[in-house]
């Protein structure tokens, strides 16, 4: 049928899909500190960089790489509240998948089908925090490379504004860096095993990419951190912790189904690799590996590893396909068969019809995505999941009692705290470039009731304590003199001389 043929009809389907995908309810334990940032800078007038948020790091200098995201959050939430957040979420989610759309050949079911499935790959990591942008930054800076190379086109001198804008909004504007040298090795892996190819660029072009890729890097000083945004993404990962306490930075968890997207990804398309005609070209054999292994490594690069992986399957199913398609109507002319089948049902298929067809379609997709927009937002919604994630109640005792003395507090709960319970400056947050190895592997051994953990107490002059019920620490507690004040379904509160 003829508006089956449509691609701009399949390419709204899709992203209004996506969108569907991405809305959800904007709560995330990173979110609140971003928030509280954003509203520090906006209230001083100058970008918020020496900590008052911790009683460990305060005073502190602190690299704020999100300082921009920030902004652009909390004005966001100013605005229009978590409606606001999550519609964001949703543009953001739905942009990232459209220039990796972008990025394919072939059939429009074809790509419009594989970027969905990317989609829900990349969905682990869309949430309300200043990575969102990354991923859509990300994606634009494929987009450029893929018009590069396989278009011969060149946009690269767009690398200069994109890495300042991305320098400013996240620290992970390294990703676009790290994707312009795997197509810079790639390159020179095709010319030297290779040779001259139509699809391979030419020893100026790789020159010119390495230049505005370091032209990139170079600018993504131009930042209120000046020459410190160069270090801070090795300054994030150089943090030992993150992998053995921190969930987005273990390695995926295979058990879980959402997760298990990632290795059909991944499997898929080893398979059409192998089953294509087509040759791997060397810069796909990079990028896939490269962010392959850092998705293997941890679960918060599914979003980027998608983004790489899906163009580069379907650029060898559209092959595969293709020989098929080939093969058919060489032996049994099926596929050729099948094909006047259809130029007949197209001749007898109305118009009107067709055009009602697509207009319900879609109108119902809009209408689905608004419905789901205005429930994961709608407040008692929104209260509800806050205080099966977050400890509302606990929070509400202590401002209602007041209970003396600096707090120790779960790690999880640390930016939440900062946005909702300003009187007590918390022990550590989600910012663990500021806290680095010391602060965090101090905090997880008092978390296990490990020895000295009460030494940890008297330093820091801690005589409140808000954590999950069910932690280690609290076994210790009860035989040491701490008074249980507090517990509900989530958390316990202890206090000492209070």
């Amino acid at each position: 049928m003829r508006w089956m043929k449509d691609e701009p009809f399949y390419v709204l389907v899709l992203l209004l899909l996506i969108l569907i995908i991405a809305l959800r309810t904007p709560l995330d334990s990173d979110m609140w500190w971003h928030l509280r940032a954003g509203e520090e800078t906006l209230t001083s007038g100058r970008v918020y960089k020496v900590d008052s948020l911790s009683y460990t790091r305060a005073g502190q200098s602190w690299v704020n790489h999100s300082w921009l995201s920030q902004i652009v959050m909390i004005g966001l939430f100013n605005l229009g509240g978590y409606k606001a957040l999550s519609l964001w979420v949703g543009i953001a989610a739905l942009g990232s998948m459209y220039f990796v759309y972008l990025q394919m050949e072939g059939h429009a079911l074809l790509k419009a089908g594989i970027t969905l499935f990317a989609a829900f790959v990349c969905s682990v990591v869309w949430s309300p925090r200043p990575q969102i942008f990354s991923l859509l930054l990300f994606a634009l800076s494929g987009l450029i490379l893929f018009r590069y190379k396989w278009l011969g086109k060149n946009q690269l001198v767009w690398f200069i504004p994109l890495f300042i804008v991305w320098s400013n909004l996240h620290g992970g504007y390294i990703l676009g860096i790290i994707l312009i040298g795997s197509m810079v090795v790639g390159e020179i892996y095709n010319q030297l095993v290779e040779g001259k190819s139509d699809t391979n660029l030419s020893w100026k072009q790789i020159k010119e990419l390495i230049f505005w890729g370091c032209g990139g890097f170079a600018v993504a000083a131009v930042n209120p951190n000046g020459i410190s945004m160069w270090l801070i993404p090795f300054q994030t990962v150089g943090v030992e912790s993150l992998q053995n306490l921190i969930q987005e930075w273990a390695s995926p968890d295979f058990h879980q189904p959402v997760q298990q997207l990632m290795l059909i990804l991944l499997f898929g398309t080893f398979a059409a690799v192998g089953l294509s005609r087509r040759r791997l070209d060397g810069s796909d054999l990079a990028s896939f590996s490269v962010f392959g292994i850092l998705a293997l490594t941890a679960r918060r690069n599914f979003g980027p590893y998608a983004i790489v992986a899906a163009p580069i399957l379907v650029r060898h199913l559209n092959d595969l396909f293709s020989s098929w398609k080939v093969s058919l109507v060489g032996q049994w002319k099926i596929s050729q068969n099948l094909l006047e089948f259809q130029q007949k049902s197209e001749e007898g298929f109305n118009k009107t019809i067709q055009l009602i067809v697509n207009c319900t379609v879609v109108l119902l997709l809009i209408a689905s995505a608004g419905y789901k927009w205005i429930a994961v937002t709608e407040s008692s919604f929104i209260h509800e999941i806050e205080k099966q994630m977050f400890p509302f109640d606990a929070v509400v005792w202590l401002k209602e009692e007041n209970p003396p003395g600096r707090m120790f507090n779960s790690y999880n709960w640390g930016g939440y705290l900062t946005w909702k319970l300003r009187e007590y400056p918390v022990f550590v947050d989600g910012r663990t470039d500021l806290f680095g190895d010391e602060i965090i592997t101090i905090w997880a051994q008092v978390m296990n009731g490990e020895s000295h953990w009460e030494d940890v107490f008297t330093e820091w002059e801690v005589n409140v304590i808000l954590i999950e019920k069910d932690q280690a620490i609290t076994r210790e507690l009860k035989n040491s003199g701490w008074i249980e004040k507090y517990q509900d379904h989530l958390s316990v509160i202890y206090t000492r001389g209070y």
